[in-house]
């Protein structure tokens, strides 16, 4: 087993064990861009690298939690409140079904960049 094949039998079985146990699962969205089609569709995809994740999450029918690092992470210095009030989590989802699979928003904060 490579290292790809390991880190894909780690995630996908992991999964297995947490649905087996009844719990709701949000994946970052790297789990998604390596192996989405794999994923149980009970799964809600945390989108925060970049742009354009959202709208594959929701077409492939999983749940998506929208945070995109360029508008909101709060220690993203150089974000104007006007882009970070702009933000919209729909964005390029116009089918009413996949709009209800955006089940929100989440704004994040690295602590490095911070002080007191």
């Amino acid at each position: 087993m490579n290292e790809s094949q390991a880190y894909q039998y780690f995630v996908l079985r992991a999964q297995n064990i947490a649905l087996s146990h009844g719990y709701e699962i949000v994946n970052w969205e790297e789990t998604f861009n390596n192996f989405g089609n794999k994923l149980s569709q009970k799964i809600v995809v945390h989108n925060w690298l970049g742009g354009g994740v959202a709208e594959q999450v929701v077409a492939s029918g999983l749940r998506c939690i929208v945070s995109n690092q360029d508008k909101w992470y709060l220690d993203h210095l150089d974000t104007t409140w006007q882009e970070f009030y702009m933000n919209e989590p729909l964005t390029n989802i116009t089918n009413s079904k996949q709009q209800k699979l955006v089940i929100g928003g989440e704004v994040c904060m690295w602590g490095e960049h911070i002080d007191g």
